[in-house]
């Protein structure tokens, strides 16, 4: 399959950047990885600030269906939880950049722009409804969703990251006991793990 250059520009810098971080990550040194003209990127992107802002909108935007694939975010249910979690879980362990960009991301000065995007929160609206829905029907604590989401599936990236620096590999068992402990974390306490909310 043959990438167009703006895609092949994204792969680029989305390797530089798990690589050598946002300070590491330059124009030039993206179009060499994208084995580009620099001035090839100027096309495209009005400078770093912009690649960033655009590799971070595309990289969310191929994600989501993937976060999302197989959840019926209509039914709250521990089942759809799991294979949230396990569908993040996936990303991380499969794309190796996955945790480092990210990271970058988060403690980026761009961090507070990237993450109110608009696009970016129109393509998480199920994700936001399936919390939303969770906690209207009396199952989830009362947070706002965004600290839901903290503490059950922020976990998936933290786990994940522990287990590679420290060579960790959990069995099949464990993998599910982290999973239910992510949902218990934001349940009411009256709410049975195992009635009909499971």
């Amino acid at each position: 399959m043959i990438l167009d250059k703006k895609e092949s520009i994204f792969n680029a810098a989305h390797e530089v950047l798990g690589e050598r971080g946002f300070h590491g990550l330059s124009i030039a040194e993206v179009a060499k990885k994208a084995n580009v003209a620099t001035g090839t990127i100027y096309r495209y992107f009005s400078d770093k600030d912009d690649l960033i802002r655009q590799l971070h909108q595309h990289t969310i935007l191929q994600c989501v269906p993937m976060v999302m694939a197989g959840v019926d975010v209509d039914k709250v249910s521990f089942q759809q939880f799991r294979q949230l979690w396990l569908n993040i879980h996936t990303i991380f362990v499969n794309e190796p950049n996955a945790i480092k960009c990210k990271l970058q991301y988060e403690s980026s000065p761009l961090g507070a722009d990237l993450e109110t995007n608009p696009v970016i929160l129109a393509a998480w609206e199920p994700l936001d409804r399936f919390f939303a829905q969770g906690v209207a029907q009396g199952l989830f604590i009362d947070l706002p969703i965004r600290a839901l989401q903290v503490l059950s599936l922020d976990s998936v990236m933290h786990l994940a990251l522990q287990c590679r620096v420290h060579n960790i590999t959990l069995t099949e068992s464990q993998l599910e006991t982290a999973i239910r402990a992510s949902w218990n974390a934001i349940l009411l306490p009256h709410i049975s793990t195992s009635g009909a909310c499971s």
